[in-house]
């Protein structure tokens, strides 16, 4: 009778081994419950073991990557509320996407949220839905930073420190409530003015863009002709210069001609006279046509008529 009773005690033992032990891979961690409350956390490891009937646990990763979407879907829940990659199939939704900015336009903002599990208790327990809370927390928080923000700062190059800040918040919120949850990135997606004024805001951002072009162009114009035209000033001014400098130096020297000659004049009146219309017929008779007359027998010179062509005068 001993003998049966301890073969069965074996038997139970074996069997309540064998359902107790389970295995924690490597990526992951597991919390065990004592009749529903917190016990312990298990780490990585084949052999993990529970007192069945006794005690139940839940497993999960903290090492895998999750993503939220926010104004679209391309994926589908799992049953423990996180979210897997399936068939892409984009989908969108106006009303998570749809926000105000700080000039009071509407925009459409589609952006995904990051996150892993850094803590399974606090993970499982501080929060009763934790991805409806992250994704609560997120939407709140990313509103918050576009209404500080202009429509043109989102459309262009605002994008960036948008998501950092959106990013920080997100993170002092969740930490807050000791979600055991680490945000790792957030991402803006599709950033555009929603359908009825889409094409508006084109026509606006391809006329400033066409703005811009010809601005460019004129800088450049400027540019190029600018400088040539104060290279042609420049030379303009140093010829004018030049110009004054020479007729400046060729008054001196006449004006210092004209002294020396009037004192040669005052010593020698009759020579200065006479040698000054030597000069002035040897300057002068090169350039003029001339004719040489010949006198009569009686003294008189011969009357002269110039009937033909004139030469032109050089």
């Amino acid at each position: 009778m001993k003998l049966v009773l301890l073969l069965i005690a074996l038997a139970v033992a074996g069997f309540g081994a064998w359902v107790g032990t389970f295995n924690v891979a490597p990526d992951e961690q597991a919390v065990v419950l004592r009749l529903g409350r917190y016990h312990r956390t298990l780490g990585p490891g084949a052999f993990q073991f529970h007192i069945p009937l006794v005690e139940t646990y839940e497993k999960r990763s903290v090492t895998s990557t999750l993503d939220l979407e926010f104004g679209f879907r391309t994926q589908t829940e799992t049953e423990a509320g996180e979210v897997e990659a399936t068939t892409p199939e984009y989908a969108e939704v106006p009303d998570e996407k749809r926000m105000i900015t700080v000039d009071e336009n509407l925009i459409d903002v589609e952006f995904v949220v990051r996150y892993r599990i850094r803590n399974l208790r606090d993970y499982l327990f501080n929060l009763r839905d934790p991805a409806r809370a992250i994704q609560a927390v997120a939407a709140s928080e990313m509103r918050a930073v576009v209404a500080t923000v202009s429509i043109d700062d989102l459309l262009t190059e605002g994008k960036g420190p948008v998501e950092a800040e959106a990013l920080r918040r997100i993170r002092a919120v969740l930490d807050g409530y000791g979600a055991g949850i680490e945000i790792q990135g957030v991402q803006l997606q599709d950033v555009e003015p929603p359908d009825p004024v889409r094409d508006a805001f084109a026509e606006v951002t391809s006329s400033e863009q066409a703005g811009a072009r010809i601005e460019l162009e004129a800088r450049g114009y400027a540019e190029k002709v600018v400088p040539e035209a104060r290279g042609e000033a420049e030379r303009l001014v140093n010829e004018a210069q030049a110009y004054r400098q020479e007729r400046i130096l060729r008054s001196r020297g006449e004006a210092e001609r004209f002294d020396s000659i009037y004192e040669e004049y005052r010593k020698a009146p009759q020579v200065t006279r006479q040698r000054l219309y030597i000069e002035t017929l040897e300057e002068i008779l090169p350039r003029i046509e001339k004719f040489v007359m010949e006198q009569d027998a009686s003294g008189q010179v011969l009357p002269y008529l110039p009937v033909g062509p004139r030469r032109a005068e050089p």
